[in-house]
């Protein structure tokens, strides 16, 4: 069993949706070109993997085209944080931040917040209101998606978002 499959039996198991990917081949968006092969991997997986609640998802390839059938874009936090911008130089470290950093998990749970990976390959928690703002939560995709596999080491930020009965000492 490899890590990706071993990651969404520990979401399945916490009662998370997971709706495997379609058979045929299907074009990377240019979105993901520069992230690591694993992210790319990763997203062509499956279809749908949400939380039962459904505020909580992982990006699946096909949610980072741009059509507007999206209730919530793969990029909407870079869209509301280039809103919020004040000034120019605001709007040029947003969009600097988010040309090095792509979402791979969407939250609208609480506040607003998301997973990103880097194009370095680290995976990075961000909140509302300062998006940009971010704290570490793994050095790869493949030790977080370890991490979820095992219910272990996870950061508590990481395992309140992906697994919040657990994180308040609730049992499933």
């Amino acid at each position: 069993m490899d890590v990706f499959t071993r990651a969404v039996a520990a979401l399945r198991s916490a009662g998370w949706v997971h709706e495997p990917a379609p058979r045929h081949s299907r074009s990377v968006p240019d979105v993901l070109a520069s992230l690591p092969d694993v992210q790319r991997s990763w997203a062509s997986s499956f279809a749908r993997l949400s939380s039962p609640d459904d505020a909580v998802w992982f990006l699946a390839l096909d949610d980072y085209t741009d059509s507007g059938d999206a209730a919530f874009a793969w990029n909407e936090f870079e869209t509301l944080s280039r809103d919020a911008a004040v000034s120019d130089d605001d709007e040029a470290a947003v969009a600097e931040f988010w040309r090095r950093h792509c979402p791979i998990l969407c939250s609208v749970r609480d506040d607003y917040a998301y997973l990103a990976v880097g194009v370095d390959g680290e995976i990075v928690h961000g909140v509302e209101p300062e998006f940009e703002a971010t704290t570490t939560v793994a050095d790869s995709l493949v030790d977080l998606l370890e991490a979820i596999a095992h219910r272990s080491e996870l950061l508590p930020v990481v395992e309140t978002l992906l697994f919040p009965a657990r994180a308040t000492g609730s049992r499933n």
